[in-house]
């Protein structure tokens, strides 16, 4: 099983929301580097990392994970 981050669902919300990754990582409490970090592919991102961007964003991470068998 593979897990990945749909970045361009949370590129969407950051879009909806007028923030760039310096606003989501000041919104969320995380260093810019982790949320760098996950929108370019970098990391996927531990489920802490991701659950507090998608909270910043008002996602459900079920909104932005791909399960690939």
């Amino acid at each position: 099983m593979k897990i990945s981050v749909d970045t361009s669902k949370l590129f969407i919300a950051m879009a909806e929301k007028g923030y760039n990754g310096a606003d989501l990582a000041k919104a969320c409490g995380l260093p810019v580097s982790s949320v760098s970090n996950v929108m370019n592919g970098t990391r996927r991102g531990t489920t802490k990392v991701l659950g507090l961007m998608c909270k910043g964003l008002d996602l459900s991470v079920k909104d932005v994970i791909i399960i690939e068998d």
